[in-house]
């Protein structure tokens, strides 16, 4: 394979850091330092193991590390213009245009300019000795130059570009000491990573470089040094808490050794905390470690968050049990952390522990920027159109200066030069005080496919690829693509970086609510709950669009096997209609005893069966998602497959070798159809 191919077929690794080094002269000193001290900043350092023999092929490994990786250091020592490895992996890193950080090892910078055989220096040599090298032609079977004077320009133009990039010098600033250099490079690396891991924060971050500076000045600067800091943001939901968390970690991560965003712990904690802490861990430390209870979790942050300093936010905490799951033990945390909790209860950080002095409370926007956001939404510029600031004064006052109202009614009224609209939306929204019911007005004023699209969000959707969802709207007989659109554009519903579906917490809410009261409806909640609700449910004919069934453990699966056992309860239900299910282990043979041939999305924790059952209708199956130690195929025949196979969506979670087996029966059926 070509560069250009491996190029595109070869993804960035945000924690990748290829080391670029001649064996002889550092692989088992300075690079080896510099690789340990990489893993212990929880980035991942390509050092290649064994030295490579000259005009052998380029290893493909090697390529694609260099492609893959966020940042390359350049180790330049006595011997390492005498290498064509060394070389061609320079002109490879120059070519994946990720930054490069030079460090000249023993070695005069001025060298890497210095590479005419008629200047004299150690990369003069070293490139004269490649250019004397020769080889024999398999064609004419004389004797030639080994590398052609393209190629040997190529290495010197490739030296001279680096000599302009500014690095670390060992025998300069350090004075030959390795312990300081490894310090300056490591600081480096970090500061590069943190600008290429930025989070998301706003498309319009209006007026939060006040709040940020405003934050440090009135909590953070008030801290002890040399001890752990746990501070607070407290505020009304919809006020731009996470916002002003998520700006300021990524202005501050670089200081920290590790730093973590942990989001939505509010809404991840009623699946399970011990969950939580496995996302903490992977995501503060790289450890990809099955959490099995709350008490196992405990221990092992325990003692990981001990070692290293860390820059960590809990966002959306509403209870003090998820503070102490998350961190078990601030007095064994490392002295210089920081921790980050937001909260709208500011009881919930008091009985967590953060003093009343750590707390930042946060208000809403002053006048001036509330106008400047909400006319960016409404007007696409910072002030109001001629004739409708009156109208615009009416909505800042109603709207209080929450950033999220702003939003969403200023995209609300986008385009729309009609006085009289924006007066009748401004008398509905002065009616109610709560933001829900404010809210609501933008959901009001949607189609009634792009309502169907955002309650399916709201209680599916949250965390899946965004092409997934269009996928299942398309399939509904809807316009996904264009009513998705819609909703970005009314800021009711945004993708991030990886094309992943997010909702605000309050938008999230409000759909919710809505869907327990509606047709078709939309049952979000735990599977006991649900359970509950089929029971009493029992004997009406039941006009369902979704189950969605948060994990409980194994007590929920006693207590269907109890309740449901007989199989008549839900014999007398009809869920023909039911199109989207995510459940977990035994419970769904409980729900789908009466076929449901419409099922186009289904997610499946913990399937207990080697294959799907011959009771799940997949005929229009379009997104499917299993996870199960036991699977062994998906189905047992031909017959049992979705009509749409080639556009069926497979996702395998699971690092198990018969999910892997599964995918590779997937494809080979499919090109046999």
């Amino acid at each position: 394979m070509d560069a250009s191919g491996a190029s595109s077929s070869t993804a960035a690794d945000p924690t990748g850091v290829f080391i670029n080094h001649r064996g002889p002269d550092t692989k088992k000193t300075f690079a080896s330092y510099l690789y340990r001290r990489l893993l212990m900043h929880g980035f991942k350092p390509f050092l290649d193991q064994q030295e490579l023999e000259e005009g052998s092929n380029f290893p493909s490994q090697i390529r694609g590390a260099i492609r893959s990786a966020c940042v390359h250091l350049a180790i330049f020592s006595p011997t390492y213009a005498y290498s064509q490895w060394c070389l061609d992996e320079l002109v490879f890193m120059l070519e994946s245009k990720a930054p490069i950080i030079p460090i000249f090892y023993n070695v005069d910078p001025a060298n890497l300019r210095w590479t005419d055989q008629k200047e004299k220096g150690v990369y003069a040599e070293g490139l004269h000795t490649l250019q004397m090298k020769k080889t024999v032609d398999p064609r004419t079977h004389e004797e030639k130059p080994r590398y052609d004077s393209a190629t040997l320009q190529k290495w010197r133009k490739a030296l001279s570009d680096v000599a302009d990039i500014s690095g670390f010098d060992l025998k300069g600033k350090f004075n030959g000491d390795e312990g300081l250099l490894l310090d300056e490079v490591v600081k480096r690396v970090v500061k590069i990573m943190a600008k290429n891991t930025q989070l998301y924060v706003a498309k319009n971050p209006t007026g939060l470089d006040d709040k940020v500076a405003d934050f440090e000045t009135t909590v953070l600067r008030q801290q002890n040094t040399g001890e752990v800091q746990v501070v607070g943001i407290v505020g009304l939901g919809g006020v731009g808490k996470t916002t002003l968390a998520k700006e300021f970690l990524n202005r501050k991560r670089s200081e920290y050794s590790k730093s973590y965003f942990l989001s939505d712990v509010r809404e991840n904690a009623r699946i399970s905390l011990h969950s939580l802490q496995s996302k903490l861990l992977k995501g503060l430390f790289h450890v990809d470690q099955r959490i099995d209870d709350i008490h196992q979790g405990t221990e092992v942050l325990r003692q990981s968050l001990s070692s290293s300093k860390v820059f960590l936010i809990l966002d959306d905490i509403d209870h003090m049990d998820q503070v102490d799951a998350l961190l078990p033990d601030r007095n064994a945390l490392h002295k210089d952390s920081l921790i980050l909790i937001t909260s709208r209860d500011e009881g919930v950080l008091a009985r967590s522990g953060v003093k009343e002095s750590s707390m930042y409370k946060l208000t809403g926007l002053p006048k001036q920027h509330s106008q400047e956001l909400f006319c960016l939404y409404a007007f696409c510029q910072p002030c109001p159109d001629p004739g409708f600031e009156d109208l615009v004064n009416k909505f800042l006052m109603a709207c209080d200066g929450l950033p999220l109202s702003l939003i969403v009614f200023g995209a609300l009224l986008s385009g729309n030069h009609v006085k009289s609209d924006w007066e009748a939306i401004l008398y509905r929204l002065k009616l109610p005080n709560d933001i829900k019911n404010r809210l609501k007005i933008s959901y009001d004023a949607l189609s009634t496919e792009e309502q169907m699209i955002f309650l399916d969000i709201a209680c599916f959707f949250i965390g899946e690829n965004k092409s997934s969802g269009i996928t299942v709207w398309n399939r509904s007989g809807w316009e996904g693509s264009l009513g998705f659109k819609n909703l970005q554009l009314k800021c009711l519903a945004k993708v991030d970086d990886h094309d992943v579906i997010h909702m605000h917490d309050h938008l999230r809410d409000l759909g919710r609510e809505i869907a327990e009261n509606e047709l078709p409806r939309r049952l979000w909640c735990p599977t006991g709950n649900i359970i509950d609700w089929l029971h009493q449910q029992s004997s009406v004919i039941m006009e369902a669009r979704g189950i969605r069934m948060l994990p409980q453990g194994d007590s929920i699966e006693r207590r269907s096997h109890q309740m449901l056992g007989n199989r008549v309860i839900l014999k007398r239900n009809r869920l023909s209609n039911l199109q989207l299910v995510e459940t977990e282990g035994h419970v769904l043979d409980r729900i789908l005893q009466v076929r449901s041939p419409n099922l186009i999305w289904l997610s499946w924790r913990d399937c207990p069966y080697p294959c799907l059952p011959s009771w799940i209708t997949t005929r229009n199956l379009t997104v499917l998602r299993v996870e199960g130690g036991v699977l062994e195929t998906l189905w047992q025949d031909k017959s049992q497959a979705p009509l749409q196979l080639q556009g069926l969506e497979i996702f395998d979670s699971f690092p198990h070798e018969n999910h892997i087996y599964i995918y590779i029966y997937i494809l080979s059926y499919t090109l046999k159809a």
